[in-house]
């Protein structure tokens, strides 16, 4: 069994997609598919369950999965050893939630490879809960993530609060300007995140809870698209207040206050306890994020 087999496996595991892990081990998808294929073999089991959509392991792919985890940990940490510098040899994998990567992926970043020059940060986005479920299973050394103050973070994870993400419901500027009761959107189309986005999550509860249907005309990820959209009066958005302030078209847009919607949350870094030896990094990366958070409510 190839060493090379096992990386691609726990890539394509981890990503829950062959695409997605050929991206990442910039390979092609044949390629990731033939490793995976020859790890099989060797083992005499097959790992992925390929009747299944979305992907999914078999059983014995799950029992696998971990030992093959162990098997790149050992690795990395005979380089690390071999390297005379442990801290500074090591790949760190950190998730980001999707609504957080403009303000994770630039300066603290920066700051931290400047700091730590042999660290090598490997980052990827996602949903929050999903972000939370990989960390669990040491898919990653830890996660920034987006979560609603009523929800609690897992057992078994280390946290630091970096700050508190404001929602505010936006629409167009023309118009009405007058309050909105929640009675009155259930004749309203909503411009949102997917689903997975816990914001979302959020909102359906709430109306819900008053017997309101969410209707989403439009869903996609890019924040500047939803705005776009609500200034052309396609529906009302739900997005950070962070991003309206700065958004070029924040002209052409109205905060509407709508009694019985609230959307308090919380941003976090999180990590597993048994990552002493990144305190360091988790902590330089901590207290950008929390300048960088502070700041971005200052414009």
């Amino acid at each position: 069994m190839e060493f090379d087999d096992i990386r691609a496996f726990v890539a394509v595991a981890e990503a829950r997609s062959v695409s997605r892990a050929a991206r990442e081990l910039y390979l092609t998808q044949p390629a990731v598919t033939r490793r995976v294929q020859r790890l099989e073999r060797a083992l005499g089991v097959a790992l992925c369950d390929r009747r299944r959509r979305p992907f999914a392991l078999t059983e014995a792919g799950q029992a696998v999965l971990e030992r093959c985890r162990r098997v790149l940990h050992a690795v990395r940490d005979i380089r690390s050893a071999s390297d005379g510098d442990a801290l500074a040899a090591r790949e760190i994998r950190i998730g980001v939630a999707h609504a957080l990567t403009e303000v994770t992926l630039t300066e603290p970043v920066d700051r931290v490879r400047r700091a730590f020059p042999r660290v090598s940060l490997c980052l990827s986005t996602g949903w929050s809960r999903d972000l939370l479920e990989r960390v669990r299973a040491r898919a990653l050394d830890g996660a920034i993530v987006l979560l609603p103050d009523s929800e609690r973070l897992p057992a078994g994870l280390a946290a630091t609060r970096l700050g508190q993400e404001n929602l505010v419901v936006v629409g167009p500027r023309r118009g009405r300007p007058g309050p909105l009761g929640l009675a009155a959107l259930s004749d309203v189309g909503w411009i949102l995140n997917p689903e997975g986005c816990a914001a979302r999550a959020l909102l359906q509860r709430t109306l819900l809870a008053a017997n309101v249907r969410m209707r989403v005309a439009v869903e996609t990820y890019t924040y500047e698209l939803q705005l776009a959209l609500v200034a052309r009066e396609r529906g009302l958005g739900l997005v950070p207040a962070r991003i309206l302030a700065r958004s070029p078209l924040r002209s052409r847009l109205r905060v509407r206050r709508i009694p019985g919607l609230d959307f308090p949350l919380t941003i976090w870094a999180v990590r597993g306890r048994a990552t002493p030896d990144l305190e360091p990094v988790f902590g330089a990366l901590d207290r950008a994020l929390i300048e960088r958070l502070g700041g971005a409510r200052r414009r």
